[in-house]
């Protein structure tokens, strides 16, 4: 992640750092009056950072209309390189093949949640009750034989 015009590198402790968390840390820093310096570290680094998601668009504008350290409070560089990186941010998601990440994620929750619970661990009182209705057989073959399709279910899923 880099500044889009200057390809200025993030510092090294915040690369495996979110946006959102780095977000919650200068809201820590702008309640804490000996932070200065801390804080405009941390919006300095959000500003710099394109962000690849929503989340993180809304951590890199959260500098831009920050009470305190937003555009109301006067604009700096700071202000401007977050413009900067939130459009490139936003540009790069809206020309993503797959801009619909949200549709995407819950397309493979669906398809995870038919192969995960589709099928019960146990039968219930009313299957094994259908299958004694349906066979004949005890409520003991019921279950051992709904025991048997689960695990054939299963090496098949796998």
């Amino acid at each position: 992640m880099t500044d889009s015009d200057n390809a200025t590198p993030l510092p090294e402790a915040h690369r495996a750092t979110t946006l959102p968390t780095l977000s919650a840390q200068l809201a820590a820093a702008l309640s804490d009056p000996d932070a200065s310096d801390t804080r405009w570290d941390l919006a300095e680094t959000i500003a710099t950072t394109i962000p690849a998601t929503p989340a993180d668009a809304v951590a890199v504008i959260s500098i831009l209309t920050n009470p305190d350290i937003g555009l109301d409070a006067g604009q700096t560089e700071v202000h401007l390189t977050a413009a900067r990186s939130l459009e490139a941010g936003l540009r790069a998601m809206a020309a993503a093949p797959d801009a619909d990440a949200f549709g995407a994620a819950i397309s493979a929750f669906d398809q995870a949640a038919e192969r995960a619970l589709a099928l019960p661990l146990e039968p219930t009182p009313a299957m094994v009750d259908a299958a004694v209705a349906a066979t004949g057989c005890t409520a003991a073959k019921a279950r051992a034989g709904f025991a048997a399709m689960v695990e054939a279910y299963r090496r098949e899923a796998a």
